[in-house]
């Protein structure tokens, strides 16, 4: 649930901000297309929260939004800092493994040597 939250506010920034930093066309783009795709997989990985490729999904995002810094112009160096920090928000969101289990899984079972 904390996942999908933050990955939710990463979308909503991102799209917020093709509207209110100054941007280029490209950029702007960008970040609108970039976070209505977060905040799908946010939704589909809270859906189907045993399909881990969904969370690597954000990683790709994370680093298509990292390098388009240095492959699209743009008009404010805000625009930048604020890309590069929601990139690496959003990667280590993606690699950090859930904390918690949803209720009423049971752990998983340890792996014993068989002997």
């Amino acid at each position: 649930m904390v996942a999908l939250v933050v990955n939710l506010a990463l979308a909503t920034w991102l799209f917020v901000s093709a509207f209110l930093l100054p941007q280029s066309t490209a950029t702007s783009w960008n970040a609108l297309i970039v976070s209505v795709v977060v905040a799908a997989i946010a939704f589909l990985a809270f859906a189907a929260p045993g399909r881990p490729g969904l969370r690597y999904a954000n990683t790709v995002l994370a680093f298509w939004l990292f390098g388009a810094v240095f492959f699209l112009s743009h008009v404010s160096g805000w625009t930048v800092f604020y890309d590069v920090l929601v990139s690496l928000a959003l990667a280590l969101l993606s690699v950090v493994p859930p904390l918690h289990r949803r209720r009423g899984e049971s752990p998983p079972e340890p792996a014993h040597a068989a002997g």
